[in-house]
């Protein structure tokens, strides 16, 4: 005779037969309200699906996890940003919207094969938590964007030329440099694209806990330290969270559009590319030639010293005066006042010579040949 087989395990035979009221649970994680134990925001499928139980082993590493807090505060307010009204796409295949702009959200995983990752150098890799992927349509423009929430006070131990930052600021034009030199091309819809990478860091370390360490310090049109302003930190693609959420709209903002410092750092990338010939033109190229004359550094020391010499901006708005005025008293140890005062190369005329760097290029090459 026939027995009848026992019904198969379900939800609500796991958790003592309640039902559970779970609408949306595929759309994972839930980030709710602390103070009212409310939902705040159902993330979009595309950040990730999450693993819900852990395992009881210690050795097994299962991933991936729950948001940490920081992660969880940039979905936030980049979701109540975008839609206050708590209306956005939930599925994993559809984009969110930024005006005209379709935009991917996806969680990278750290120390997996398939993530982002960036390097400089020797150093470690870095994982930036969140990829940012924005489709301009009316003028075919990818951004490859990614968003790191740090807390920078610890997490960029050597400050401008931290790993982590060099890699934020510098790297994309690196990856830029070397996938127009193998040509190339991304091509959507028989159109040709540009490709752009860009990096934005979330600091969740204060503006004043930052200042007040020396290894943020940066360089005003006179050679001397200074604590930088918010726009110099602006300019070196660190931001800091607000509470009416408006620094969603500036993450946005630095990785579609660049900022004054961008050409520096993808001059940068050409200069210290050894795989092809650098000759300079101009006072800005000439002036980063110098630097790689000056010394053999590796990236990071070269890239710090960089930004602290050109993230402050004089008062015509003009980034790198620290550098020119640098370059023009090198030129001045040119100088020299000949017998008697006469007839000698004087320290005003090369101080007030129109392209300092060009000029000091030429006669350090001048000596060098000779």
């Amino acid at each position: 005779m026939a027995t009848k087989r026992p019904p198969a395990p379900g939800q609500r035979e796991l958790f003592g037969g309640t039902a559970l009221d779970c609408p949306g649970i595929g759309n994972l994680p839930l980030i709710v309200d602390s103070h009212c134990a409310g939902i705040e925001v159902l993330a979009p499928g595309s950040v990730y699906q999450p693993l819900l139980l852990k395992p009881r082993d210690d050795r097994v590493d299962a991933g991936p996890g729950t948001l940490d807090l920081n992660e969880e505060a940039f979905v936030r307010d980049l979701i109540l940003r975008l839609y206050p009204a708590g209306n956005h796409p939930k599925g994993a295949r559809t984009p969110l919207k930024w005006g005209a702009h379709d935009l991917w959200l996806k969680r990278n995983i750290e120390k997996r094969n398939d993530s982002f990752r960036l390097r400089v150098g020797d150093s470690d890799w870095f994982y930036p938590d969140f990829i940012v992927w924005i489709l301009d349509y009316e003028r075919r423009i990818q951004t490859f964007g990614f968003v790191d929430p740090k807390g920078l006070a610890i997490g960029a131990g050597a400050g401008w030329s931290d790993y982590k930052m060099v890699a934020t600021l510098y790297m994309p034009h690196v990856v830029e440099r070397q996938l127009a030199t193998s040509n190339q091309q991304v091509v959507y819809a028989g159109e040709p694209w540009t490709f752009r990478v860009r990096g934005v860091l979330l600091s969740t370390s204060s503006y004043e806990g930052l200042t007040a360490q020396a290894k943020f310090a940066i360089r005003d049109e006179t050679g001397q330290d200074v604590n930088p302003t918010m726009q110099d930190f602006g300019r070196g693609r660190v931001l800091f969270p607000r509470a009416d959420r408006s620094h969603i709209d500036d993450i946005l903002r630095l990785l579609t559009q660049d900022t004054e410092l961008d050409p520096v750092l993808a001059l940068a990338a050409a200069v210290l590319d050894d795989t092809s010939y650098f000759t300079p033109e101009g006072e800005l190229q000439h002036e980063v030639a110098l630097r790689r004359g000056d010394c053999d550094q590796p990236e990071c020391t070269f890239i710090g010293a960089l930004l602290r010499d050109y993230l402050r901006a004089d008062a015509q708005g003009r980034i790198g005066a620290s550098a020119i005025w640098h370059r023009q008293r090198q030129l001045m140890d040119y100088a020299q006042a000949g017998h008697f005062g006469i007839g000698g190369e004087k320290a005003t005329v090369l101080r007030d010579h129109p392209t300092p760097c060009a000029e000091l290029w030429r006669r350090k090459h001048q000596a060098t040949a000779s």
